[in-house]
């Protein structure tokens, strides 16, 4: 969806709540292809012993059909030892020349040495892959570092020496039960909300702004 800055997919005056639903679908799912998006990069919240932990993720993968959403991660991770707690997960999503935000939050499943994991790990490119690679034995440093030695700082490693960090790579994919539309405008802000019961659609409304 390539929009200008004064445009905007909602249209005059009050706007369908089913064209609504429909848009953010294509909204995340663009935000998920298209690295310009203002939604590619996805805010998610988890809560772990009534603290809530929020974190910035790449939106990685978006089915529509399924209402599923997707991230990556490593399995040495802070946010997958509290993923692996409570199984939930909450996703936020913003494009302010749209000013268009999007909430939505649902189960988790973690994906790790199976077949979708293999199909996203052949999809992460040589750059990314570094990440996986690296060594997390330590988690405090006494200095700043990336962490990162001389060989995955210059890149200077192959495919098939990458394939170490397979291990560590971590597919999450969310299964939405809900989804918050936030519209804001100078005549006035709008607010939708629909629930998901194995991604089917069984309920929309207006909220108040």
């Amino acid at each position: 969806m390539s929009l200008s800055v004064n445009e905007h997919p909602w249209g005059n005056g009050i706007p369908d709540i089913n064209e609504i639903e429909k848009i953010c679908w294509q909204m995340l799912h663009e935000g998920a292809t298209n690295r310009k998006s203002a939604m590619h990069q996805a805010v998610i919240g988890t809560s772990v012993d009534s603290i809530a932990y929020m974190r910035t993720v790449v939106l990685r993968r978006v089915d529509i059909e399924t209402r599923k959403i997707y991230l990556h991660t490593d399995k040495r991770s802070k946010k997958m030892k509290d993923l692996e707690q409570t199984k939930h997960l909450s996703w936020l999503v913003y494009d302010q020349s749209l000013r268009t935000q999007i909430r939505c939050s649902g189960s988790i499943i973690i994906h790790h040495m199976d077949d979708l994991c293999k199909e996203q790990w052949d999809h992460t490119g040589h750059h990314s892959r570094r990440y996986y690679m690296l060594d997390r034995e330590v988690e405090e440093m006494d200095d700043a570092s990336t962490g990162l030695n001389e060989a995955l700082t210059a890149f200077d490693y192959t495919l098939e020496e990458s394939e170490v960090g397979f291990q560590h790579f971590v597919v999450v994919e969310t299964r939405i039960d809900w989804m918050d539309w936030y519209y804001t405008h100078s005549k006035g802000n709008r607010r939708a909300k629909f629930n998901y019961q194995e991604n089917i659609l069984t309920g929309m409304s207006w909220l108040m702004p």
